[in-house]
């Protein structure tokens, strides 16, 4: 191809003021996702289309997860072995730690129930929504690697740190 302009958007490709071609796999890649059948873009008018197709490509990543966190509570998380007459494949494994601060007045609540040996609510409910964390956590990953289920759980809780530097590890 010998081009005095851009085919595409007619900027001269001669000059000081001057575009270049861009490489065919590149040509390819943009009449690809853009739907079109041009012979070439250059450097100057391909800018905006490979943004374009960035921002498709981002939404649609989106639209992905938005949809994923929609159906992912669907995947079991099992912590036992599966139950009978179960055909399935081991895949691999998942893992997923999660650590979070306990936070002062979770820490001062716990001190008064402990004193008056009774139950902390706070730190329930940060125990509950670090395990829900860690669930969700390995769904994506046993979705990631083409799973649908996570059998044969073990979920452990520890508390790292001492005095004011609590921490849950979950």
């Amino acid at each position: 191809m010998n081009y005095d302009k851009c085919s595409n958007c007619g900027k001269s490709l001669n000059g000081f003021l001057n575009a270049d071609l861009l490489l065919q796999f590149k040509v390819d890649f943009i009449n690809k996702h853009l739907n079109e059948k041009k012979e070439a873009y250059c450097t100057s008018c391909s800018k905006s289309l490979l943004i374009k197709i960035a921002q498709d490509f981002k939404q649609q990543k989106s639209d992905i997860e938005k949809r994923l966190q929609q159906i992912i509570h669907y995947i079991p998380v099992i912590s036992s072995p599966a139950p009978i007459k179960w055909d399935y494949e081991v895949i691999g494994m998942v893992t997923a730690p999660t650590t979070s601060g306990m936070g002062f007045a979770t820490e001062l609540s716990r001190s008064f129930n402990d004193f008056f040996s009774s139950g902390s609510n706070a730190t329930n409910q940060k125990i509950a929504k670090a395990t829900n964390l860690c669930k969700a956590d390995l769904r994506v990953q046993c979705v990631r690697q083409g799973g649908n289920a996570v059998i044969s759980t073990d979920i452990d809780f520890n508390k790292i740190g001492a005095a004011s530097t609590n921490m849950l590890m979950v």
